[in-house]
């Protein structure tokens, strides 16, 4: 019996949601030699080439299917999610919306309609068309996996978790499911999970790139860089222009230290389309990855007005000359964009906090707030993972919390913006988070008491970053007190260290840090916790850095624009922290022999 068209048409779906790429082309090729209009075929054909990065033959294939049916739904879904991949945002939303006032029922257009707002950060649109598609399918995995990607948005990792379970349930093989729940998992630490789930996904679809990339970016978060070069490898040579494969192959180079290996094989990629302004942010990125800010920079420059407007392009430039020292100029770009008024705000001042703002970069943008507190009252809305230490603001009687606003609420990185541009006054440092005296005169009592200077240390928990290994190595030569403050699950490397002191085993939250570090003589380590704590309180310090720094790192040498009383090590992005132990122990020598910079 001869299989009819429809029915390779479905075996063909069925193939290509187990990731089974080639068979399923060559089931639809069999429908398009006898049945070249087959709206079916085209729209499945279209999406395999898009998978593969064939922008011009997948988009020729929908627009003949286009031609065939133009008010299909499912045609047009597919056109906006071309639209997508072209970062074609206007034209993707105005097909969708043809297709919610045609066919109100159709649910892959309220859920992509929700997944583009959800990226765009727009969560108050996205919540609603993501409630409008589980309306339909309220047990479909894929809205569910939109659900919990909205949950995290909102930092609510209890809720994505939930909603994921609830996925696994209906679908226990959904590898979208698998891979995200696994993305998860990675957030909460739990590697070992993370790795078993990404791996799982992969072996449902062991051809789909997408969830290639997401185990390869497990298991870059878990340490394991050789596993994830192999896997990048193999789909790097099979996949060589799908963009989410591109760009990670490249982040795994980069954190191996292979950074001109990895922007060689960018540039390339970015050659076969260098107009295409979703490539032209990718390679941005990749360069954000490698700390080649001044190249991003300049390249942004070189641009034309188009690509050089569009959103992602404008925020990668304006992180380039954050980094660079040059924040003022960042800020007015920011400013500019979102149309702020240029006038000095004036107390009393509402401001937001972004469920997405970064842990660490509220620590900056603490500084400010405490500026304008000592002006008149600051009322946060919002919440964060660091309350407590929000709570050990220097002039906290004026900053008080809210859950809702009545009136139009300022971004801290708005506050920021125009404390920088307006009112340069506010912009100078001045140390703004303060120790509870009680809870710090415990935690005298409880340091070592026999001179020795006291050297706070942390690290991260696994490769590229800086390991414990590489600091126990310097501090074993040198005459202090090496205070560990690792406070999560990474305290239990100290059995490879048994001389620190585990301060970590004590802290009661992330507040008490700063009654901790503020009993120390120098705090060192990587980005993190501490060492912001320790530039807020104006204390000594050093980070250890590599190129590729956030924009709160930036500095002239070894001095730092946001935190006067640090000392910067800029390392070679990489695994290898030669660099920067050698001249960690020169500075610390330095520091041992001049008693009057304790």
């Amino acid at each position: 019996m001869n299989l009819t068209s429809s029915e390779k048409c479905q075996a063909a779906e069925k193939l290509i949601q187990k990731g089974r790429f080639e068979d399923a082309g060559f089931l639809l090729d069999q429908v398009l030699e006898s049945h070249p209009g087959n709206t079916s075929a085209l729209i499945a054909k279209s999406a395999l080439q898009l998978k593969a990065g064939h922008v011009a033959e997948a988009k020729q294939l929908l627009q003949v299917a286009y031609q065939v049916t133009p008010d299909d739904p499912v045609i047009l879904t597919n056109m906006a999610n071309l639209a997508l991949f072209e970062n074609r945002v206007p034209d993707a939303l105005e097909h969708l919306q043809t297709v919610v006032g045609q066919s109100p029922e159709h649910l892959p257009a309220k859920l992509l309609l929700g997944q583009i707002h959800l990226q765009r950060g727009d969560l108050g649109d996205a919540r609603t068309w993501l409630r409008r598609a589980a309306a339909l399918g309220p047990e479909d995995p894929d809205v569910l996996v939109a659900l919990a990607s909205l949950a995290l948005a909102h930092q609510n990792i209890t809720e994505a978790a939930a909603l994921l379970d609830k996925a696994l349930e209906c679908a226990p093989d959904h590898e979208r499911v698998l891979s995200t729940l696994a993305q998860v998992r990675a957030l909460t630490g739990d590697f070992d999970a993370a790795t078993t789930l990404a791996a799982k996904a992969h072996l449902e679809a062991p051809q789909d790139p997408d969830v290639a990339v997401t185990l390869a970016r497990v298991y870059l978060a878990s340490g394991v860089l050789g596993e994830a070069q192999k896997l990048m490898e193999r789909f790097r040579v099979r996949f060589p222009d799908f963009a989410p494969v591109v760009l990670c192959a490249a982040e795994v180079s980069i954190a191996r230290g292979k950074v001109t290996e990895a922007l060689a094989d960018t540039v390339r990629w970015l050659r076969n389309a260098p107009k295409e302004s979703g490539r032209v942010a990718g390679f941005l990125k990749v360069l954000k990855k490698a700390g080649a800010w001044q190249q991003l920079l300049d390249l942004s420059d070189k641009l034309s007005p188009e690509l050089a407007g569009s959103g992602p392009v404008q925020s990668l430039r304006e992180e380039a000359l954050h980094a660079l020292g040059r924040s003022r100029e960042g800020w007015a770009s920011w400013a500019a964009r979102r149309k702020l008024p240029e006038k000095r705000p004036e107390p009393p001042l509402l401001v937001g906090l972004p469920p997405r703002t970064p842990l660490l970069d509220q620590l900056v943008l603490m500084r400010f707030v405490n500026a304008w507190a000592a002006e008149g009252a600051v009322e946060l809305i919002g919440h964060t993972p660091v309350a407590d230490v929000w709570g050990r603001i220097a002039a906290g009687d004026a900053v008080s919390w809210r859950s809702r606003a009545d009136r139009p609420v300022e971004l801290p990185a708005d506050l920021a913006a125009r404390t920088v541009l307006y009112a340069l006054e506010m912009a100078a440092f001045a140390p703004y988070l303060a120790p509870q005296p009680e809870r710090r005169a415990l935690w005298e009592g409880a340091l070592p008491q026999d001179g020795r200077p006291r050297v706070g240390v942390f690290w991260d928990a696994r490769a590229p970053g800086l390991l414990i290994d590489h600091l126990r190595e310097i501090f074993d030569d040198v005459p202090v007190h090496a205070i560990s403050l690792q406070f999560d699950d990474s305290r239990h490397q100290l059995r490879a260290w048994p001389a620190a002191f585990d301060a970590g085993k004590a802290l009661e939250n992330t507040g008490d840090l700063v009654n901790l570090v503020d009993c120390l003589d120098l705090v060192v380590g990587p980005d993190g916790l501490p060492l912001h704590i320790a530039g807020a309180l104006g204390k000594s310090g050093v980070a250890l850095l590599q190129e590729n720094h956030e924009w709160y790192w930036a500095g002239q040498q070894a001095q730092s624009d946001w935190y006067p009383s640090i000392d910067r090590i800029v390392s070679p992005v990489g695994p290898d922290w030669s660099a920067g132990k050698n001249a960690l122990r020169e500075m610390l020598a330095q520091w041992m022999q001049d008693p009057g910079a304790r």
